[in-house]
């Protein structure tokens, strides 16, 4: 015996590719390659690929299937209250909102919505949350914890145009496997390398995947107490977004309550809150000590990555996609 973990990357001496494993805690792992003939494992549940890093180093436990199951079958409380977003859709944006408007009150707090994320939650961490709790989620709506549904606890859904959440979500995975250094293209290609993997689903759960089962499961039960925010909206006009969420929530506001949390919750002063103020985990993965979660939080960003021949093919992918939905999109304000 050599001592290592035979589910562990293992990354030769002689610079040569790395070895992984045939499988991780009971299921396959499958290599799929970027654009530059890059391999990257990725394990598969239920319809969702998973990078094999994100499970070994964020998962608690390491075993997906048993945190799946954990989350699924979890107690909720009367209270609670879900945020369910696609990957880099606004999701600490929406926390710090729904954070404020419930506290009454603009102030920052050192915790981030990590700390109620479920995937990143242990059972015992995310049970131990002050009420109200706040859970945020990037998990499809299958995938939540049933008594979510079951007891129709409030959910507010966020999301954004795909062409800027491709691009958003290729710098996040770039700097979370370089330690905040976007720059560089090692480990990890160019962005043209991974967009055919970023746009299929490649090592992810499929962009209008998740936004049609969730249109579907709005329509399926329209009494449900849904609340769907466009990103670009928000962008366009925080105020009015802002008194939406209050609405829906119930909370009983003033205009100077609903400004300083406009005030607060602006990118820049969220960015820079971030940096000084919040446990942000970034900060201890970054090589120097500073956040990666906050980029640019603007709305056509795209326009600055995209190639005329990528464009040209995901506006055809997006005709494509959205063909039976009623869901509309806009990427430039």
């Amino acid at each position: 015996m050599d001592g290592k973990n035979k589910d562990e990357i293992q990354h030769p001496s002689n610079d040569g590719p790395p070895s992984f494993p045939k499988e991780f805690n009971g299921l396959s792992v499958q290599i799929v390659f970027d654009g530059a003939g890059r391999p990257i494992p990725v394990v598969e549940v239920d319809g969702v690929k998973w990078p094999l890093p994100f499970i070994q180093h964020l998962v608690p436990g390491g075993n997906i299937l048993e945190h799946l199951d954990m989350i699924k079958n979890m107690a909720i409380q009367d209270d609670d209250i879900m945020l369910c977003t696609y990957p880099k859709s606004g999701t600490h944006w929406i926390w710090e909102i729904v954070s404020m408007l419930l506290k009454g009150k603009a102030e920052y707090e050192k915790k981030v919505k990590e700390t109620a994320m479920l995937e990143f939650g242990s059972k015992d961490e995310l049970k131990s949350i002050r009420s109200p709790r706040i859970f945020n989620t990037h998990l499809p709506v299958r995938m939540l914890p049933r008594e979510i549904t079951e007891k129709k606890k409030k959910i507010i859904h966020v999301q954004r145009n795909p062409k800027d959440v491709v691009v958003s979500l290729y710098n996040h995975i770039k700097a979370a496997m370089l330690g905040g250094d976007r720059s560089s293209s090692a480990t990890m290609g160019t962005f043209s390398d991974m967009f055919p993997l970023l746009v299929s689903g490649g090592i992810n759960n499929q962009w209008h995947v998740y936004v049609e089962e969730l249109e579907k499961f709005t329509i399926d039960n329209p009494d449900y107490p849904i609340l769907t925010l466009n990103y670009e909206d928000m962008k366009e006009d925080p105020k009015r977004e802002i008194i939406k969420v209050a609405n829906f929530l119930g909370i009983h506001y003033t205009p100077e309550l609903i400004d300083d949390v406009q005030d607060k919750c602006d990118f820049e002063n969220l960015k820079k809150a971030n940096e000084d103020i919040k446990d942000d985990i970034t900060k201890k993965l970054s090589k120097d000590g500073k956040q990666f979660m906050y980029r640019k939080g603007q709305v056509g960003d795209w326009k600055n990555w995209f190639t005329v021949a990528q464009n040209e093919e995901f506006d055809q992918l997006y005709i494509e996609w959205m063909s039976g939905s009623n869901l509309k999109f806009r990427f430039t304000l």
